[in-house]
Parts: C-alpha cells; structure tokens; sequence
C-alpha cells in the first residue's frame, strides 16, 4: 500500500478529482490546503515579504496496482507548463487500520 501526496495548484484540482473518479476502484481522496514555496531563484519586492504560495495538497491511499494511473491523472490535470505546477511524492504505508 502506499500515500500518494500531490501538491498542486488550487484552479487544477477540479479535473484532476474529475479524472480520478474516473479511475475504475479508486479509493478516496483527502484534500488540504496549504502554503509553500519551491526553489526560489529570483525574488521581487512582494515575495520578499510573502513567499508562500497557495496550493492544494492531495492525499489518497492506495494499493500498490492503483498507484501509476492514480499518478498519471494527476501529473496530466496538473500539468499547465508553468514553474511552480507542484510535486507528486509516493511513499510506502506500513500499516493502515479504518476507524
């Protein structure tokens, strides 16, 4: 099992949920919203003061097999071509218990 963790900007999140719902089985999604900033290499006035960006952090546990497709429809939805269109992390669950 693993956490897929995206962080994305926030006007991408609609079709990127669109898409996957789409995605036969898909487990569910946890959707947060955060601040942050990447590599900064140049700096105007105003981020001097306020460097944080807003963006949406996605969480989705999945089995092992769902990973790549839950992947690919987030980099595809996310993807605008711009600096700053986010990360996409995968790392493995040890244990998950529902509640």
């Amino acid at each position: 099992m693993k956490l897929i963790i995206a962080i994305v900007r926030p006007h991408t999140l609609d079709k990127i949920v669109v898409a996957l719902e789409d995605i036969e089985n898909f487990p569910g999604i946890t959707i947060t919203d955060v601040e942050g900033f990447g590599r900064r290499l140049q700096t105007s006035a105003y981020d001097s003061l306020n460097p944080f960006k807003l963006k949406k952090q996605i969480e989705i546990a999945a089995n092992d097999d769902m990973v790549e497709p839950i992947v690919t429809a987030i980099r595809e939805h996310a993807h605008t071509g711009k600096k700053g269109d986010g990360i996409i992390v995968v790392v493995p669950i040890e244990n998950a218990v529902l509640i």
